[in-house]
């Protein structure tokens, strides 16, 4: 079946993000309700019966990353979370009737627990085309992390405050909604700014970092990896350097200036392996 039948049933809870299905994939905005469709973020009971009820003779679902914890908690019935579903019978009706994609090992490794085997395929929902090559190298290199929902220890900004002081680099901050103050003279928050300011901002930096330990393929890695930069993960992925404790992230972020050339090998991979999906209608 050709790609260009494909159609896309996008969760809503899934924030905003670079571009659009129709955009990034080229699916269709008109489509036959019989043709293949791939649910992007399966987050509540209502999305899983949504697909339970899809008249699609082929589905596929790529999981968002927080969504698969929603689903190994079981689904809420009620608004407080006191009844739950057991994510097991939906487990074995996803695994039965239709194909799961994941952006990293750990969302993998999460799904099998529950007899669910995914694909690894790391998504980006931006042109690509629109990412050019923009490292530069900086004495004093500038690193950069995001938060969603002002949770920042979730992501990682409690962190920088503990460390901030033992790292020869700057932190910028985006996102928050409330105010944030760090004691240190090497962190700058910079609050919720629009995307294209933030870009602008970013692209010159040396490092984008993902402290968060379950997550998809973060924008903040993709965009980095796509301007050369070295991003730093806690999760692993190719060409893209991780830490597990503290002292291996101060030591990594130390090392940031000796990095005086881009990423090129990185780059070249996720050009190469972001979104290389069977409803991409772009490959």
């Amino acid at each position: 079946m050709q790609k260009v039948n494909w159609h896309c049933r996008y969760a809503p809870s899934l924030g905003a993000l670079e571009g659009t299905p129709t955009e990034v994939w080229g699916l269709p905005m008109v489509y036959d309700f019989e043709d293949p469709v791939v649910y992007f973020g399966l987050y509540s009971l209502n999305d899983f019966n949504e697909l339970r009820n899809d008249l699609s003779k082929r589905k596929a679902i790529l999981w968002a990353g927080s969504d698969i914890k929603h689903f190994i908690n079981g689904y809420w019935l009620d608004d407080e979370g006191k009844i739950r579903i057991d994510p097991l019978p939906l487990a074995q009706w996803i695994s039965e009737n239709c194909e799961s994609y994941t952006e990293n090992m750990v969302e993998a490794d999460a799904l099998r627990e529950l007899g669910i085997e995914s694909q690894v395929v790391p998504s980006f929902m931006g042109n690509v085309n629109d990412y050019d090559l923009e490292y530069v190298w900086d004495e004093r290199p500038k690193v950069y992390l995001s938060v969603s929902g002002d949770n920042f220890e979730m992501y990682g900004w409690t962190l920088i405050e503990e460390i901030a002081d033992k790292c020869n680099v700057d932190f910028f901050l985006y996102g928050n909604r409330t105010p944030y103050e760090s004691k240190h003279t090497n962190v700058f928050v910079r609050g919720r700014v629009p995307k294209e300011v933030m870009n602008e901002e970013v692209k010159k930096m040396q490092c984008g970092l993902r402290t968060l330990e379950f997550d998809g393929f973060s924008e903040i890695l993709a965009k980095s990896i796509l301007w050369g930069q070295h991003p730093i993960s806690y999760i692993e992925y190719p060409h893209i350097e991780s830490f597990k404790t503290r002292e291996e992230l101060i030591k990594k972020l130390n090392n940031l200036v000796t990095k005086k050339s881009p990423n090129i090998e990185g780059r070249e991979y996720y050009l190469k392996h972001l979104n290389n999906y069977p409803w991409n209608a772009k490959n």
